[in-house]
């Protein structure tokens, strides 16, 4: 995990993958923060890799969805440095 400097915020990241692999253009969301956030959202990349911006250190709810799976979700603390978190999606039923 990377530092965050004194002038910036530390990011959330990681991946969303299925049994399959790797998961692209699922949309990632923070649905709660320490403090109000504008609409924060990224989409994974072709290796399912995503980056979010935060409002600072406290606790966050992240959360995946994706077209054919169940939504992710996930409450994570972010200090003074970056998380990553790994999202294991599973298929709807």
């Amino acid at each position: 995990m990377t530092p965050a400097t004194p002038a910036s915020r530390p990011v959330i990241a990681g991946t969303a993958t299925s049994p399959d692999g790797p998961i692209a253009t699922a949309r990632v969301t923070i649905e709660s923060s320490p403090r109000p956030l504008p609409d924060v959202a990224a989409l994974t990349d072709d290796d399912g890799r995503f980056t979010l911006a935060t409002a600072g250190p406290g606790r966050y709810t992240i959360a995946v969805h994706a077209d054919g799976f169940e939504v992710a979700r996930v409450e994570c603390d972010v200090e003074t440095s970056d998380k990553h978190i790994q999202f294991e999606l599973k298929p709807q039923t």
